[in-house]
């Protein structure tokens, strides 16, 4: 029924454009990932926000909580169906359509755009995509794409995750050496932000972030890959207030929490997969120098692949510094054993057992320990 759903939502989609109405060829290709978590342990044994806790942020961009409540079915699991059109030799187009457990699975449009092939190695695309400020931003809830159940959520953890505007894509190879390189410009507003109104503050919040510019450039081989990232941005934001309306844009909300404060963003990431062995590391860094904010977060992991059986052990970290405006600051990291069973082509099964401590000055959700186990497919 679901994806029943979604493909009927997929195709509405674009039979509404005369773009894909004139498209020669729509293919279509989606993901699932099915996921059960439960708290098992913690050290705060109270109330956070509207929470029962021990309690584990699994999303921040979504507002997914585990709480101490037993089982959960549906902070993680989704599914996901991608409609790829192409019209002419140089044109084509993209609508991808999820569907979230957190929302009742009702579908919701995350990729929209456009592409032209200026050339054999530059691209221009216009629309809706995600921000690439991430390694894996492109495919972060594709579960099958990585080893993890998520990414670690100490660096994968902000609230605003797309944006509307345009970008140019380079593609070249040397040898053995391919080079991608992205450069993006656009804007992003949204209302009653989970990551905010949910993990945070706990009363409806809205954000805009304006007069995005970001660039990245990839280098990999067989064995490596190579990342580097920077963007930048200004940050709108404020409280709507209590009772009315969501009748605010977020660039003009009840009382202002923000407005136009610059951010600077930089991103390095280094991979590799040599034989058997695999490494992956991350390193974010975000700026609000108007603020005197800064924020650091990390992660590094090491696995070894025997058959269809991969193991990981992560660590991850989150930590700002302290300031005038950020007394409190928060500091967390985690630890996370992951072991991936490959059991059939385009299909896996995870478990996943993650140790979170709070560092911070002043407690946030406190110490917790989840495990989790997921099944992600392809198809």
């Amino acid at each position: 029924m679901i994806r029943t759903s979604l493909r009927c939502a997929l195709t509405s989609g674009l039979l509404a454009t005369s773009a894909f109405a004139q498209a020669t060829d729509i293919t279509f290709n989606g993901f699932a990932d099915f996921t059960a978590g439960e708290v098992v342990g913690g050290s705060n044994q109270n109330s956070y926000l509207q929470y029962k806790c021990p309690c584990f942020i699994s999303n921040y961009e979504y507002g997914g909580i585990y709480q101490n409540t037993g089982v959960n079915f549906a902070k993680e699991s989704m599914v996901g169906l991608q409609a790829n059109a192409k019209i002419d030799d140089k044109l084509s187009a993209v609508l991808q359509v999820d569907s979230r457990g957190l929302n009742g699975y009702q579908p919701s449009v995350d990729w929209a755009y456009a592409s032209y092939a200026l050339s054999d190695t530059f691209t221009v695309q216009v629309g809706r995509k995600r921000l690439p400020w991430y390694m894996y931003s492109d495919y972060n809830y594709v579960g099958y794409a990585y080893i993890w159940v998520r990414p670690p959520v100490d660096l994968y953890g902000w609230e605003v995750y797309s944006y509307d505007g345009v970008n140019l894509q380079y593609n070249n190879a040397w040898g053995d050496w391919a080079l991608y390189s992205n450069t993006w410009a656009g804007n992003q507003s949204n209302t009653n932000v989970p990551g905010l109104s949910q993990v945070y503050n706990g009363y409806p919040t809205d954000t805009a972030w304006r007069d995005i510019i970001g660039t990245s450039v990839d280098l990999s081989n067989e064995y490596m890959h190579f990342r580097a990232m920077y963007m930048q941005n200004k940050i709108y934001q404020g409280a709507e207030n209590p009772g009315n309306p969501v009748t605010q844009t977020a660039a003009t909300p009840d009382t202002p929490l923000q407005t136009g404060q610059f951010q600077q963003v930089w991103g390095l990431a280094w991979n590799i997969d040599y034989k058997n062995y695999v490494m992956r590391s991350e390193y974010n860094s975000v700026l609000r120098p108007q603020m005197g904010y800064v924020a650091n977060s990390y992660l590094v992991g090491n696995g070894y692949r025997i058959g269809e059986f991969t193991g990981m052990y992560t660590y991850s970290q989150y930590r700002e510094s302290k300031s005038w405006l950020y007394t409190q600051p928060q500091r967390d990291s985690t630890r996370a054993v992951t072991v991936r069973w490959d059991f059939r082509p385009s299909m896996a099964l995870k478990l996943q057992y993650d140790m979170f401590v709070d560092h911070s000055q002043m407690t946030f959700l406190g110490d917790s320990k989840l495990v989790t186990v997921g099944f992600d497919m392809v198809f």
